[in-house]
């Protein structure tokens, strides 16, 4: 996953409650990535909710090479 590009694209990411109300989410690294960055940006990157602490993950999908032919 290029960090350096999910970087440039500044996305404001929120999550919608049951009650209808929507929440931020703000970057979350995980164990993994603490110790070995790499690794963390092979699994994508952690968001958080900033009210109930949901986690969800954003990764890169590359693309499916037999579409192309």
């Amino acid at each position: 996953m290029d960090l350096l590009r999910v970087g440039e694209l500044q996305l404001h990411i929120q999550h919608q409650h049951s009650d209808g109300s929507w929440a931020d989410l703000e970057a979350r690294p995980s164990s993994a990535a603490d110790l070995d960055p790499e690794r963390g940006w092979a699994d994508g990157m952690l968001y958080a909710c900033t009210r109930c602490d949901e986690l969800v993950r954003v990764a890169y999908r590359e693309p499916d090479e037999t579409a192309l032919r």
